[in-house]
């Protein structure tokens, strides 16, 4: 080629170029490119690892379009098109102009939402469905599709008694879709939501159905700020109370040399450590995961434990490890913290009878064992929860000698009481030395006839 000639860059390159374009015009404006609203595929050192991999796998339902090549989903497609169905019926809206509201709309669905959702929506519905002519034709009947039924169905699980005639589907696979929604590469734009409902107090409703069902109680107002997508809204209800308040409140000091970039799990001591060392253990007030310590008191926020707690806490640990979301780890390092109080099932009857867990598992076992899974997440440490591992720290070194007497008499119950056989076992073996004595005594001191 002659060095005068200029190079015809292909397509591929060119839109890459684009992008890099596109990143420094954002940068030149001081726009945060590392927090740009995208859907994102489950990092794949998360996903390798086998004993996690069906948190991250849909069973049933199939939203947006990275797992469209999937057969064993196809049995999901019947109830999003009924449900759509139901949706248009019962809100009056002819689909065609839900689907014109979502194609003209300036979502930008193939760049602004995210490169990466491009690149893979095209890679998968060229698999699926061939070379298609207009992309976002496709994408935009998709979208419709996967917002009118997850609509309906949040809409609609607020009547479990009714909800085999309401949706059409069995109680069993209901409870896999409320799984398949939570799954980080399963989403998709909330904007689309906003748009196909076209109504701020239908969504709402809907949006605190999604969060009952998870056991989510309190519910974060859509003017405080739009989610992108509905794992993002979950985060934001757990994540309620406003952690610069949490700060103030305790007048955290961050000692900037002792932070780490290092991953590690953390320990503070099970449960049973803690209240065997004094510190007393109560369910908090405020909706959120944010745990205190203030006097002796470690305050934890209320926890429902059933099925869908692995798919919650797992892909939004996934979210927070997205290399495009900057956030400060709150819910991974929750999970670490809660994973260094749970060790054996006694750690969780504690925490049972504190009100703080609520076991809808088989057993505290399950629970333990769960947390006991979960506790392969490394995180950096937090500087809220190095707060509080500093303040049990300086808790027990302020009451020293008090703490080995609790601890000693903390073990002693572990030990002797336990169990009502424990505590019989005991008396007999205490009355058995009695007698002993009490027989020693007269052989020796034999009374005078």
């Amino acid at each position: 080629m002659n060095s005068k000639e200029e190079y015809r860059a292909p397509q591929w390159l060119r839109q890459k170029w684009e992008l890099l374009e596109e990143t420094e015009k954002r940068l030149t404006r001081g726009v945060n490119i590392i927090s740009w609203p995208k859907l994102q595929r489950i990092p794949h050192y998360m996903t390798e690892r086998v004993e996690f991999r069906r948190y991250y796998e849909p069973q049933i339902l199939s939203l947006g379009p990275f797992h469209l090549a999937k057969r064993e989903l196809l049995q999901g497609t019947p109830y999003k098109v009924a449900w759509t169905a139901m949706y248009v019926k019962h809100t009056n809206q002819p689909v065609k102009d839900l689907f014109q509201r979502i194609h003209n709309h300036d979502l930008n669905l193939l760049k602004r939402s995210s490169e990466i959702y491009k690149d893979q929506a095209e890679y998968e519905t060229a698999r699926v469905y061939g070379e298609l002519e207009n992309l976002k034709d496709f994408l935009a009947w998709l979208l419709v599709l996967d917002g009118c039924s997850l609509l309906q169905l949040m809409e609609k699980s607020e009547n479990l008694e009714n909800i085999e005639q309401e949706l059409w589907i069995s109680i069993d696979k209901l409870v896999r879709v409320h799984q398949d929604v939570l799954i980080l590469d399963n989403q998709i734009p909330f904007q689309v939501l906003r748009l196909l409902c076209n109504d701020e107090v239908r969504l709402e409703k809907c949006l605190h159905n999604f969060l009952q069902v998870h056991g989510i109680k309190t519910a974060p107002k859509l003017s405080e700020g739009n989610p992108i997508h509905l794992l993002d809204y979950l985060r934001k209800a757990l994540l309620m109370r406003d952690l610069n308040t949490i700060h103030k409140e305790i007048e955290i000091k961050i000692d900037i040399q002792r932070r780490s970039l290092h991953l590690r799990r953390y320990r503070i001591g099970t449960i049973r450590e803690l209240m065997a060392a004094g510190i007393r253990v109560r369910k908090h007030s405020h909706n959120s995961v944010y745990p205190t310590f203030k006097d002796g008191m470690l305050e934890l926020p209320e926890l429902i434990v059933d099925g869908s707690t692995a798919h919650i806490f797992l892909n939004l640990v996934a979210y927070e490890m997205c290399p495009t979301f900057r956030n400060q780890l709150e819910i991974s390092s929750f999970l670490v913290f809660m994973s260094s109080l749970i060790d054996q099932p006694e750690d969780v009857k504690e925490l049972r009878l504190a009100g703080i867990i609520i076991n809808e598992l088989a057993s505290d076992k399950e629970v333990a064992d769960l947390f006991n899974k979960m506790d392969s997440v490394l995180v950096p440490e937090t500087p809220l929860f190095a707060h509080i591992r500093d303040q049990i720290h300086t808790h027990f070194e302020s009451k020293r000698g008090k703490i080995k007497i609790l601890t000693w008499m903390g073990e002693a119950y572990n030990t002797f009481f336990r169990s009502p056989w424990t505590v019989i076992a005991l008396l007999a073996a205490t009355l058995g030395l009695l007698l002993t004595f009490i027989q020693t005594w007269f052989a020796i001191h034999p009374t005078a006839s």
